[in-house]
Order: structure tokens, then C-alpha cells, then sequence
């Protein structure tokens, strides 16, 4: 039967070479028998080896894409020859056993650190973070949880669906150095009760009495920012009308905004004397 070394990886066919070695590492890591004593780990750490052999190398790799299941019969060369694990790890055994002059040791990590010509895995986090609507006009940071802790992150004021946030030095992932990496944190924004998205124009419904409708008035409208506003209704304005007021909404990639769109909806009065009060001043003011 064939075998799909991509998927024993744990990569898609488009993988770089760079996140080939990144999942081999990671996988050798854990399914090495010094540090996996299950049964099966010793067989699924050759797995791991024959198929980091070939899709390591760039020209087996080519070669094994072209030919498939007929690798090893076509490209004239099997899997396994372009390292021999074994002999890795007694190489670095010796090491290990051997006395340095400055007291040092060499192990498990530092193999593959050596194997990789230092080359370490990435020490950045790449998160994603939703974010109700209303959020936004409070000003209150928002709590981003690593493996390490939580950590506050302001809300960009040009905040758009799915712009990316970094935050330098605030993974919880360190180098060797002990130098942490950073965040990157992919926001995207989620409609709530208060405010709806329609691309980069923003909505808010405000309910008003049929008298508004009728004779016209004032509405109040809150803001992304936080802020109340003073809207004039005209009379005869329709249900369902929007009042459109520019650069209030959110923001694209080139900085520009869109506007606060101030739906009109009928608010239903209770037939009691509120009702009749709103009515007579309407009125009145008209007068």
C-alpha cells in the first residue's frame, strides 16, 4: 500500500520546506522512544523519519509527487537513505556520555537544534479574537489568554474585520535565549443587539413613537465611540428610514470609515398616559 508521508506529517502537499521541517521536529519531539514509552511509538517515530527522508530532500520530494506509490521504482532510490536515524541518535549518545571541558551535556534538544543547523521552531502565536460591536464603544481593553496567562490588548482605533494586531514579545513561547515572540492577533467583529455591520457602515436601531413619525422630532442615537448624538426626524419620515451620518462607522484597510446608519423603527406605546402625555407634547410643539 502507498504511503502518503504528507500525511503522516501531519502537512497539506503545499507545504514549505519550512513547515515540513517544523512538523518533523514537533513530531519527532514526541514520538521519539527515549521520551514515548508506548509500544507503538518506536514504529511511528521510522514513520516520521521515512517520510521526513523524502520530503525533506527537494529532489525525492519531486520525485514523489510525480510517481506516487511508484516513488522507489522510478526515481531509482527508496526512502531511508538520506539520514539514518539510529546513527543520529548513537552519534549524539556519544556526545552525551562523552566529558566536556566546560561541563556541559549534550542532549535530546540539542540534537535536533545541531540537526537543523540551529535553526529553531517559531516562538510566535498567531490567535483569533471576536468581538461584539458594542465593544468597541466602551474603550475597555479586551483579555487575550496564552498557555503562560492572560494579557490586556487595546482595540485599535482603526479596528476592521480581520485586521491582524501584533503584540511584540508577549508569546508565551521563549527561545533559547529566553527571548519571547510575539502575537498576532486576527480580530473579527460580531454583530450584537446594538450595533450590525453592512460591509464598513455600521447600523444602530432607534425606536421611536408613531407620533415622530407623523409630525416629526428628535431621536437619540449612541455611537461606536461611545458617544450619544441628536438626530432630527423629519414629518412624514417611514418606518424603517435611515439617517446616514458620515465617518462614524468602521474603518477599511485604506483608513477610510463608513457611516453610522440610524434605522427608524416604530416603537409601540402603551395606551395609558405616557402615551397620551408624548402625544399632547408633540402637538403642542407643533403648535
Amino acid at each position: 500500500m502507498a504511503k502518503d508521508y504528507y500525511r503522516t506529517l501531519g502537512v497539506e502537499k503545499s507545504a514549505t520546506n519550512q513547515e515540513i521541517k517544523r512538523a518533523y521536529r514537533k513530531l519527532a519531539k514526541q514520538f521519539h522512544p527515549d521520551v514515548n514509552k508506548e509500544a507503538s511509538a518506536d514504529r511511528r517515530f521510522k514513520d516520521i523519519q521515512e517520510a521526513f527522508d523524502v520530503l525533506g530532500d527537494e529532489e525525492k520530494r519531486k520525485q514523489y509527487d510525480r510517481y506516487g506509490s511508484d516513488y522507489e521504482r522510478m526515481a531509482g532510490a527508496g526512502p531511508g537513505q538520506s539520514a539514518d536515524y539510529e546513527d543520529i541518535f548513537r552519534q549524539y549518545n556519544r556526545r552525551q556520555s562523552r566529558p566536556t571541558g566546560g561541563g556541559q551535556s549534550f542532549g535530546f534538544e540539542d540534537m535536533f537544534g545541531s540537526f537543523f543547523n540551529q535553526e529553531e521552531e517559531s516562538t510566535d502565536e498567531e490567535l483569533e479574537l471576536t468581538v461584539p460591536l458594542s465593544h468597541l464603544s466602551t474603550n475597555e481593553k479586551v483579555t487575550i489568554r496564552l498557555a503562560s496567562g492572560t494579557i490586556q490588548m487595546s482595540l485599535p482605533k482603526d479596528v476592521y474585520e480581520g485586521k491582524k494586531v501584533r503584540l511584540r514579545g508577549k508569546s508565551s513561547m521563549r527561545n533559547r535565549s529566553g527571548v519571547a515572540g510575539d502575537v498576532y492577533v486576527t480580530i473579527h467583529l460580531k454583530d450584537d443587539d446594538r450595533f450590525r455591520r453592512h460591509e464598513h457602515d455600521v447600523i444602530s436601531t432607534v425606536r421611536v413613537y408613531p407620533t415622530t413619525f407623523v409630525l416629526g422630532g428628535e431621536v437619540i442615537a449612541d455611537t461606536l465611540e461611545g458617544k450619544r448624538i441628536k438626530l432630527k426626524v423629519k414629518p412624514g419620515t417611514k418606518p424603517g428610514a435611515r439617517l446616514r451620518i458620515p465617518n462614524r462607522g468602521l474603518s477599511n484597510q485604506e483608513g477610510h470609515r463608513g457611516a453610522l446608519l440610524v434605522q427608524l423603527e416604530v416603537k409601540l406605546p402603551d395606551m395609558d398616559a405616557a402615551f397620551y402625555e408624548e402625544w399632547e407634547n408633540q402637538l403642542s410643539v407643533k403648535e
